[in-house]
């Protein structure tokens, strides 16, 4: 149902501008405090400047007890603070508060320009932050009557002086450009990265994870500079979603766009599953529609309507007969079958499959494609929607494998899940993961993919699917395809095709193309120079980047 979870890995923090605490394996403010908690894509507006050049810095020297303004980042927060107005927006769950934004601070070490290197976290201006309440995902609140607690290092970029005492800078009482609400795990165990491993999301990490979440706001940062707010909501569990109040977040908005970011992982299962930042998927989803409903745009991943279609994975029974998708044959297994008699429902699984076969044949031949004759289908996976991380596909050989399959994703403890898919076994070399953004069906060229990363299972632990290898071509030609490049070419181009295909069947799922789809196809080589392909999945936006370096830079950007 879920992967496992373990610590949490740090980001860079001359990226993000953290104040690392040496020695130690955590973070911490400077001259002390709490242990911390380590640490996407939306559509933002057009940036105004250009996020690879430095930020202005518009203060030259500073003394020390000056009144400043500072830009806080949460991503830069060693402790994961933020500010509240009230300490119960802190204290009770789900907590909202302030995480990115202009506030007051006072200078407590006196600086100037000339010793400042931004590679060197000493040369950073000290300071001491005045904003009264601030409080962590956890609900503890800082104690801010200790200086030590309040201390640390910030970037002069995220500093402007201020016109008085009792008058904050002309930037800091500006509209934000942009205001996100972000929706995001806050348990007590955080979310693991995933970082390591052939299987693993890389050094941004995984989706609903601190490093992910901190490489976005980073792009955000250096493409707006400091601009724009963020508001998040920290939820320890399902049901607190529900106490999001859609109106009121709303009002706190004050950006010329706004936009809401939810890095959950819905599910179809009870709570109590101990697996970080997943979540009831109907509970997330009609808090979605309320956001959507009250003028808070979905910006990450999808639309409501549109990640329901991404991640259900409904699409692959009611496209699978359709000849110009090539989706394997799927079928959908009631749950009210599986409990009953999942030996039955496995036998009338297999059956319907073979019907399927027969009238996929059928319906080729009276469209003019090809008149193959229908194939036996003995073989396939058995899989779940509303899964993440491959957890939930498991291959079956005959009825009695298919039996145990249907029996254990459907009737696994707190299981809400409606229906078990079973397809067809499809024979492939290789897995073409590709990467298309901001396609435009008027635009030929935003329809090519970003990037393709080549993948083959290698391992299947109790017949589900885990681990894999990743190549770029020409590991994959060496390695899949005996180096036959007329046949891998004849793959890539005819996946070139399906994809365009796929792009517009999405055009009417919604009138905004996603902003970003992986498409897997699997390829097999048939014979000399010639290949046949299938649809894998359709993977939404926030889908592992499996590996591509660039990929957090191009999609965040």
């Amino acid at each position: 149902m879920a992967m496992p979870n373990g610590g949490e890995a740090t980001a860079n923090f001359q990226q993000s501008g953290a104040v690392p605490d040496s020695g130690r394996g955590s973070w911490n403010r400077q001259n002390g405090g709490h242990a911390a908690p380590s640490q996407p894509s939306a559509r933002l507006p057009a940036p105004s400047r250009d996020p690879s050049q430095p930020l202005p810095i518009s203060v030259s020297s500073l003394n020390v007890g000056d009144e400043i303004d500072v830009f806080h980042r949460y991503a830069q927060d060693p402790n994961g603070y933020f500010m509240v107005q009230h300490s119960t927006s802190g204290l009770l769950h789900p907590s909202v508060g302030r995480t990115d934004g202009w506030t007051s601070a006072k200078v407590s070490e006196a600086w100037n320009i000339r010793n400042y290197s931004p590679h060197n976290y000493k040369t950073w201006v000290e300071i001491q932050w005045t904003h009264p309440h601030w409080y962590n995902r956890r609900g503890h609140r800082l104690d801010t009557s200790n200086p030590s607690m309040i201390t640390q290092r910030v970037m002069p970029e995220q500093i402007r002086q201020r016109v008085s005492e009792s008058e904050a800078s002309p930037e800091a009482l500006a509209r934000p450009t942009l205001s996100l609400l972000h929706v995001r795990w806050g348990g007590e165990q955080p979310v693991n990265p995933v970082t390591e491993g052939a299987g693993g999301w890389g050094q941004i990490g995984s989706t609903p994870s601190d490093n992910y979440i901190n490489g976005l706001e980073d792009q955000i940062f250096r493409t707006l500079g400091p601009t724009y707010e963020i508001y998040s909501c920290f939820i320890q569990g399902s049901e607190e979603l529900q106490r999001l109040s859609a109106p009121l977040l709303r009002h706190l908005l004050r950006g010329a766009c706004v936009g809401g970011l939810y890095f959950l992982w819905p599910i179809s299962f009870q709570d109590g599953h101990e697996f970080p930042a997943y979540v009831d998927r109907q509970q997330l989803f009609q808090l979605m529609v309320n956001m959507e409903a009250t003028g808070i745009p979905t910006r990450f991943p999808h639309q409501s309507h549109l990640y329901r279609i991404f991640a259900s994975k409904e699409w692959t029974a009611q496209m699978c007969l359709h000849p110009l998708l090539k989706v394997p044959l799927t079928t959908q297994v009631a749950r009210q079958a599986v409990a009953h008699n999942p030996g039955k429902a496995a036998g009338n699984a297999m059956a319907a499959l073979q019907q399927l076969s027969e009238a996929r044949s059928q319906w080729n031949t009276a469209l003019g494609f090809s008149q193959e004759p229908p194939i036996p289908v003995n073989k396939g996976v058995a899989k779940l929607g509303w899964s993440w991380e491959a957890m939930d596909v498991t291959a079956w050989r005959n009825r009695g494998e298919l039996t145990r399959a249907l029996a254990s994703l459907g009737e696994q403890p707190g299981s809400l899940v409606d229906l078990v898919f079973v397809q067809e076994w499809v024979e492939f070399d290789v897995e073409m993961r590709h990467f298309i953004v901001e396609p435009n069906l008027a635009d030929p060229e935003s329809l090519k993919p970003k990037q393709i990363v080549y993948t083959v299972f290698k391992s299947k632990e109790q017949g589900s699917f885990r681990n894999f290898d990743r190549y770029d071509r020409q590991g994959c030609l060496q390695n899949c395809y005996r180096n036959d490049d007329t046949a891998l070419a004849d793959a890539e181009d005819q996946a070139l095709k399906l994809i365009h295909r796929w792009l517009e069947w999405l055009q009417a799922q919604t009138h905004e193309l996603p902003t970003v789809v992986r498409f897997d196809i699997m390829a097999k080589r048939i014979g000399q120079g010639r290949s046949s392909i299938m649809t894998g999945e359709l993977t939404e936006l926030g889908g592992c980047f499996l590996g591509w370096p660039k990929g957090p830079q191009v999609v965040f950007g």
